[in-house]
């Protein structure tokens, strides 16, 4: 199933790109930079193996997400998929575990970022507004879940997961 979404993932992408000027200009957004104090983990797979992993963990994929990007990669990265994981499902949350997932600098890692936040559904102002995002509340769920499912992962140095922008110095 997650595949299929694929699709309407680059759709989403496409289309946030073209919005978020106008939306910028009264004051809205429709993408935000995932900031780094949100990075969870890394898991030693391709996203596309993690997206199964996650499906089957009961997470959605959230095409209504902003689009969130790494400016502090360079180049900047874009992520390739939201995703969202509703404790007590969908209508019963009234929060949500928000994971943006990021291809990893080999393409066979994908690092995770996470955050606790209001459910869209059930306060979309809140949501919104991004005044109750909790990085260290989704990070600690995500391991908490992970590790309960046997989920391996790892934690990786900023400088190990990220491209930097300067090159090594000549001799």
């Amino acid at each position: 199933m997650t595949h299929k979404l694929r699709f309407l993932e680059r759709v989403r992408q496409g289309l946030t790109g073209l919005l978020h000027l106008p939306l910028s200009a009264i004051g809205l957004y429709a993408e935000r930079e995932t900031p780094r104090d949100q990075y969870a983990l890394t898991l030693r797979d391709p996203y596309t193996i993690v997206e199964a992993r996650l499906h089957r963990l009961g997470f959605v994929r959230n095409l209504v997400s902003s689009l969130k990007f790494r400016d502090y990669a360079t180049p900047e990265e874009t992520s390739v998929a939201s995703w969202v994981r509703y404790p007590d499902g969908a209508l019963g949350s009234d929060s949500q575990l928000h994971l943006s997932l990021y291809i990893g600098p080999d393409r066979s890692t994908t690092d995770v970022y996470a955050h606790w936040e209001p459910s869209w559904i059930r306060h979309p102002i809140r949501h919104y507004r991004a005044n109750d995002v909790d990085a260290e509340e989704g990070i600690e769920r995500v391991r908490t879940l992970f590790e309960r499912e046997g989920v391996e992962y790892s934690v990786v140095p900023a400088d190990e997961r990220l491209t930097v922008g300067t090159e090594p110095a000549e001799n």
